[in-house]
């Protein structure tokens, strides 16, 4: 098992690393848990987790012909409670409607396991988390390996 299952598995379940690594891979809830699955299956650990708001309304506009959308600076912008966009900005989703920023003021949560990670997420299906946060999951796989 090795980099050709993982990109595979990335395909499979349109999951978007930002950037060439295999960290902030972003990933819909409707595939989320079916993904860590698949990673267990080919031997990959989650080590850790970030947040990303995925911003599909009013600000598309800005998206022509662009790869990574900064989103505009109002005050509220990173008021989780304002409305989207959240975050600091990020790239064009290659599989969804819309863009995603990154939730750079929430921590990235560490993980020693998988089933921690699975743990972690089950615990927002009944909170409210904001309906546009998704996660983008950590990837221990060797250094060399680029997407």
């Amino acid at each position: 098992m090795g980099k050709r299952d993982l990109d595979e598995l990335l395909k499979q379940f349109k999951v978007q690393p930002v950037g060439r690594g295999y960290i902030d891979c972003i990933v819909s809830w409707e595939n989320v848990f079916c993904f860590i699955n698949g990673l267990s299956s080919i031997g990959i650990m989650v080590d850790g987790l970030t947040w990303w708001c995925h911003c599909k309304g009013e600000h598309l506009s800005q998206l022509s012909g662009a790869m990574w959308v900064n989103p505009p600076k109002p005050e509220h912008c990173n008021d989780p409670n304002s409305g989207c966009p959240h975050g600091m900005g990020g790239p064009i989703s290659e599989y969804y409607h819309g863009w995603f920023s990154e939730m750079c003021h929430m921590p990235m949560v560490e993980f020693e396991d998988n089933r921690q990670v699975v743990t972690y997420l089950e615990a927002f299906s009944d909170s409210d988390i904001l309906n546009c946060l998704v996660p983008a999951l950590w990837l221990d796989v060797p250094d060399g390996w680029k997407n």
